[in-house]
């Protein structure tokens, strides 16, 4: 099954010219699912890590409804980007749950 989410890279403490990395990461429909990054390229990353960790707790049916992407507001210094993965990819014997 796929899954996909758009999330809400901050450059708010990014600036490359003052060696200052640093961009968080949101998912707006999944509020538990937050990560960073030092740089772009490491945010896509570690977006889709986050989204595999948190959505592979879930059921399908606990899984959000995805925003429409204009219905999500953007501040200064953010960009949206979509993230996608496939259940199937996932080696689910690389994460520990533990029920609470």
């Amino acid at each position: 099954m796929k899954i996909g989410y758009y999330a809400i890279f901050n450059y708010d403490d990014y600036d490359i010219n003052e060696e200052k990395y640093g961009i968080a990461i949101e998912f707006p429909d999944i509020p538990e699912c937050i990560s960073c990054a030092r740089s772009e390229e490491e945010s896509f990353l570690m977006a889709k890590e986050v989204l595999e960790f948190i959505t592979s707790q879930m059921k399908v049916y606990e899984l959000p409804k995805m925003s429409d992407l204009s219905e999500i507001t953007l501040k200064d210094n953010e960009k949206a980007f979509y993230i996608t993965y496939n259940t199937e990819d996932i080696d689910q014997s690389e994460f520990t749950f533990y029920d609470v």
